[in-house]
């Protein structure tokens, strides 16, 4: 399967490899041991939020400063054919959705639905999903198929990527000084897909998908926990040569390309570069 297939909106359902879950089982490895008193699934449903955003932080910092972790995609990019010179990412995303979390406040503009372009990433970004623990079918997420090639109305024309990065950036903490200033983009009409793809899988699973599909969180009805992980990457030659779906409904400024790093050099792409595609996948 081409990884262009993706840009026509494709999806594809993978199985890591031993390879691959070795390095991965370090991040398992990093859960346990923060949360020791028992099951992390069970646990994390159950202690203060704000515990969880702690104890999340620290488990993420560990797998920021382990390097070789990042060797779980060498595999993946073999089976799809791309070079890993050629690859340029972001910090891996480690989540941890708790049971009845869409009931907490402040929940509801987490879990809009909304493509990622319109949170400034690039139109031709690439998303990797990977469950790190049981992720039940109907608690995991949704893709709507559908609105791949169709605009849909939405506000991120008031989504600024450097007001983003002022108020704490992804992952932010609960507490920090300015999320309430957060714009989260999302739909201003209804969604309605009678295609609607429902996510899910257990550890040793892994989803491929073009983030610009319409997509977002469901919520976790499974009585526990679920931990994933996610890659958002881009191609260094498809971003050269505009290569990628059409932008249809994104007003957002600025880019998260100016922070996705080569995966084998920790290099960015040229800035020209960047702001040539910018330039060329703007909202006209």
């Amino acid at each position: 399967m081409d990884i262009k297939s993706l840009y026509d909106g494709k999806t594809y359902f993978g199985n890591l490899c031993k390879e691959s879950i070795s390095y991965l089982n370090t991040i398992l490895q990093y859960i346990q041991d923060e949360f020791q008193a028992g099951d992390p699934c069970l646990i994390t449903s159950q202690i203060p939020y704000l515990q969880l955003q702690n104890s999340m932080a620290r488990i993420r910092s560990k797998i920021y400063e382990n390097h070789s972790i990042l060797k779980f995609l060498f595999p993946i990019l073999e089976e799809w054919n791309v070079d890993p010179n050629d690859v340029y990412l972001d910090l891996l995303r480690l989540r941890c959705v708790p049971n009845g979390f869409h009931l907490m406040q402040g929940a509801e503009s987490v879990q809009y639905i909304h493509r990622d372009s319109w949170y400034a990433n690039p139109e031709n970004q690439i998303n990797l999903w990977i469950p790190i623990t049981k992720v039940e079918l109907g608690s995991g997420f949704s893709l709507y198929p559908s609105y791949f090639k169709k605009s849909i109305q939405n506000n991120s024309s008031m989504f600024l990527y450097d007001h983003w990065l002022e108020t704490g950036g992804f992952q932010t903490s609960a507490i920090h000084p300015r999320i309430g200033e957060k714009i989260f983009p999302k739909p201003l009409e209804q969604v309605s897909d009678p295609n609607v793809l429902s996510v899910s899988g257990d550890f040793r699973d892994y989803f491929l998908f073009a983030s610009h599909h319409l997509h977002g969180t469901n919520d976790n009805t499974q009585g526990y926990s679920r931990f994933s992980l996610e890659v958002r990457l881009v191609i260094g030659d498809h971003i050269k040569n505009h290569i990628g779906p059409k932008n249809y409904d994104n007003g957002s400024k600025g880019s998260t390309l100016y922070e996705m790093k080569q995966l084998l050099e920790g290099k960015v792409l040229p800035i020209e570069v960047i702001q040539s595609y910018v330039k060329s996948s703007a909202l006209l």
